[in-house]
């Protein structure tokens, strides 16, 4: 009876631990909270993870591959350009996101547990879609931030972390219990991936609707067939929408940078930018406004289809894969050391300064998930992750009898983030612990569902 009631005590511990490990991992600057919650579930995980890990079905087949996974980027700080940097990096990307997938999947098990957990996220969303609302013009990350935006993550992570809570509130979506508040959660959601203009959040919001949108059965595909349609109209125009402002903020900041910044002009980076005046900016527009009749392409005669070669254009990615695609012979097979921001220091000398004056962030990272893994831990680390997000997708393949929404709700989540990831590297620090929180999350909820239809 001691141990049962000691065992309790402790899943209420790890409960609570765990709520507020969803919230402030949605916020920046709240470090010492974060690590305080982890210290604790770090102890109370192994405790937990000595007693019951090895002789669950559901969580044993992922020991191997995220033991490899784990083995081997904690064994790159050994040859690392920066052993400081992979050691570090090693703790807020693989060691702390795992425990949190451990005592997540373990607090998931318990509906109260869930309801908590739900409650946390849900709040958390409401706030930063608060502060994005009320202070959407300053969330250009070359302003200052003042406020509540001490507390804001930046644009690009604000904007995985809002599309990886979508899968967790999906599932609330569909319980008729918490069905107004998960719907309303997702609206939060999407106002904070919208407020950051990030315009592959809107194509990795798509991949995830589509798959928890799926039908059912045969009959349901009529149903699905106008909702996904709805959704990909409202998608596009948002999407569309977003890169018209994001073209106004770009003239807008270099026109400031050519004349005295004033706080009224701060003020409102976003706005200013007039679509005429956009369009002045595209030599071939102004021919064609000039003489109608002369033929300057496709692109040129259709505003739209102008935006977009501007924005397809203008954008410096191919060029930032390019260069960092041809570093990685030069240590293809296992790295230069676990840590995001290693192959920017390892070849940041290399980097051509015209690419730099074009896109100073090439200096940070190879903005593409998987390439940015090949550089630090080779081709061996690159094949080990692929294997652990495969792992994962299976394991949530196996509940699809038994609970196909955390089926739709897991591969939602997983598909997403790579999405999200292709055209950057956001999956570090709060980011891949928030992932990793979620996958237990939901995980645990369908492995409970499996043990309570066994049982019965």
């Amino acid at each position: 009876m001691n141990d049962l009631r000691f065992q309790s005590r402790i899943g209420e511990t790890l409960s609570v631990g765990c709520a507020i490990l969803i919230f402030v991992a949605m916020f920046d600057h709240v470090m010492a909270i974060k690590y305080v919650d982890l210290g604790m579930l770090v102890v109370l995980g192994a405790w937990c993870a000595g007693r019951s890990l090895l002789k669950d079905s559901h969580t044993r087949p992922l020991l191997l591959p995220l033991g490899l996974w784990a083995i081997w980027t904690l064994m790159s700080a050994s040859w690392s350009a920066d052993p400081a940097i992979s050691a570090h990096a090693w703790f807020d990307e693989v060691g702390y996101p795992l425990t949190g997938f451990y005592v997540f999947w373990l607090t998931a098990q318990q509906p109260r547990h869930v309801r908590r957990l739900q409650t946390a996220l849900w709040a958390a969303c409401l706030i930063l879609a608060g502060i994005s609302v009320a202070y959407f013009h300053l969330l250009d990350p070359a302003l200052p931030k003042s406020g509540l935006l001490h507390f804001y993550p930046r644009v690009g992570h604000t904007s995985t972390l809002a599309l990886m809570a979508i899968p967790t509130l999906g599932v609330m979506a569909a319980n008729a219990d918490t069905r107004i508040r998960g719907l309303i959660g997702i609206l939060f959601c999407v106002i904070i991936g919208g407020a950051t203009l990030n315009r592959f959040f809107w194509v990795a919001l798509a991949a995830v609707v589509v798959i928890l949108q799926w039908p059912h059965t045969p009959n349901d595909r009529k149903r699905a067939a106008c909702i996904l349609s709805a959704l990909f109209v409202s998608i596009l125009i948002a999407a569309g929408f977003s890169n018209k402002l994001r073209l106004a903020t770009v003239a807008s900041n270099a026109t400031r940078s050519e004349t005295v910044t004033t706080p009224a002009t701060m003020a409102k980076p976003y706005i200013g930018m007039t679509l005429a005046s956009l369009r002045t900016e595209d030599p071939a527009a102004r021919l064609a406004d000039a003489d109608p009749h002369h033929h300057v392409g496709l692109m040129s005669r259709f505003p739209a289809l102008r935006a977009a070669d501007r924005v397809i254009t203008a954008d410096t990615r191919p060029q930032i894969w390019s260069f960092y695609s041809s570093q990685v012979l030069k240590h293809p097979w296992i790295g230069i050391g676990f840590g995001k921001p290693l192959p920017s220091i390892a070849y940041g000398s290399l980097i051509p300064s015209t690419l730099v004056e074009l896109d100073e962030n090439v200096r940070t990272h190879a903005h593409n998930l998987f390439l940015n893994t090949l550089l630090q831990v080779g081709v061996v680390g690159l094949a080990l992750e692929i294997i652990v997000f495969a792992s994962l997708a299976y394991r949530f393949y196996v509940a699809r009898k038994t609970h196909p929404l955390l089926y739709r709700a897991g591969l939602a989540l997983i598909i997403g983030m790579i999405t999200k990831n292709l055209t950057d590297d956001f999956m570090w620090e709060s980011t891949m612990l928030m992932f990793w929180c979620s996958c237990g999350w939901l995980m645990g909820m369908s492995g409970a569902q499996t043990n309570a239809n066994c049982a019965s």
